[in-house]
């Protein structure tokens, strides 16, 4: 003959168990969210760089053949938008030539306070927005 025995206490996780799992689980989201935000911020300002990286090579690839600049496509940067410079002012400032103050032209990217800029050089740099 066959006994079989079960223990019923230990079948399911107690409510301590639960609670300790679910507060390391919220410790590890709190210590990983300002890392995620700092990822975020990177990959707008890295997409926006990519595409003024593949403008700017338009760019002079038509001032040196005397072409009319064929109109581009902006997502990652706010080309053309309320408060934000043309399409026009973004290949002057990469021929050198930059409209108003200073010798830098301010652009936003996706993300709210990351900006890139056009400096004097020709060179995208990420600039800290208050």
């Amino acid at each position: 003959m066959q006994y079989y025995f079960y223990n019923f206490r230990n079948t399911g996780f107690t409510l301590a168990e639960l609670l300790i799992v679910i507060s390391i689980v919220g410790l590890l989201a709190a210590i990983s969210f300002p890392a995620y935000l700092t990822y975020l911020d990177h990959s707008a300002f890295g997409a926006c760089q990519r595409e003024l990286a593949t403008f700017k090579t338009q760019v002079l690839a038509s001032d040196h053949l005397d072409d009319t600049l064929v109109p581009f496509g902006f997502g990652a940067c706010a080309i053309g938008g309320d408060g934000q410079p043309s399409q026009a002012t973004v290949a002057a400032a990469f021929q050198g030539v930059f409209d108003g103050e200073g010798d830098a032209l301010p652009i936003d990217t996706q993300r709210q306070g990351v900006r890139a800029q056009i400096t004097q050089r020709g060179m995208v740099e990420r600039v800290l927005a208050p």
